[in-house]
């Protein structure tokens, strides 16, 4: 009886070492890091595409426009989830000392709440586009809750509102675009970003941004959604650089048209 009471413990802990030694299978990766930062209503990951692919009625490197030089080096800055105090009004401060124009995809209900920052973007010739109401996953929604989103923002915006839409987490697909395209948006994604939903240090955050140095590159960056000092600073340090190279800085062309209600 002893001989098997032993033999029956030296297996238990045999398989005691045996099971700590087994590689566990890796956690799935998570595509997006969360963005923390208080909303005035629940929101999801940043703005992280599942894929850079270019897909039908979806934009990422703009068009040409007969408002743009064909002969310039463009870049396309664009700014999303505001506007948001204070960052939205710093961005500005520092786009207008270097001359440069940008991108604005606004949510709807910031608008609501900061209808003076919106009067400041149009007032430094910068473009808004739609970025819905509440930034929700539009691939969620039903069809007529997507023309609200659309609607509401647009109504919140006025007659500044262009005729050009970015989907939260570039989150879309066929149904999406066909409602977007009726209601009179084209969907502009982004070829490049540079992390600052998680406000990566100002090397790092550079390195993004020079990575992102091309002629008709489409930047994805924050100016709401949370804090964004990194972002501010970022471009602060990045414009000298890109005007020395001879780079100029222009509205999404497809965001120059306004959008018709």
């Amino acid at each position: 009886m002893l001989g098997k009471g032993f033999a029956a413990l030296a297996a238990a802990l045999i398989l005691v070492v045996l099971s700590a030694c087994t590689p566990r299978a890796p956690e799935s990766p998570t595509t997006a890091a969360s963005d923390q930062a208080a909303r005035p209503a629940p929101t999801k990951s940043p703005d992280v595409p599942n894929s850079l692919a270019p897909e039908p009625e979806e934009s990422q490197s703009p068009s040409a426009s007969a408002t743009v030089d064909p002969n310039a080096k463009v870049i396309y800055l664009t700014f999303d989830d505001g506007p948001w105090v204070p960052y939205t009004q710093q961005i500005l401060d520092v786009l207008a000392k270097h001359d440069a124009t940008a991108t604005f995809f606004v949510v709807g209900e910031m608008v609501a709440q900061h209808p003076d920052l919106i009067k400041k973007i149009v007032a430094g010739g910068h473009a808004i586009g739609n970025h819905t109401w509440d930034h929700s996953d539009l691939t969620t929604l039903s069809d007529p809750a997507i023309r609200d989103q659309f609607k509401r923002t647009a109504r919140a915006v006025g007659p500044s509102m262009a005729a050009c839409m970015r989907p939260p987490y570039g989150s879309t697909n066929e149904r999406v675009r066909a409602v977007t395209k009726d209601a009179g948006y084209k969907t502009i994604l982004w070829t490049d970003w540079a992390v600052d939903w998680d406000q990566p240090p100002i090397p790092e955050f550079l390195g993004y941004l020079e990575d992102a140095t091309y002629d008709k590159s489409n930047i994805l960056l924050h100016d709401g959604g949370g804090d964004r000092p990194n972002t501010v600073e970022a471009v602060r340090i990045m414009l000298p650089r890109w005007i020395k190279r001879g780079f100029t800085f222009q509205a999404v062309p497809q965001c120059l048209v306004p959008h018709s209600s």
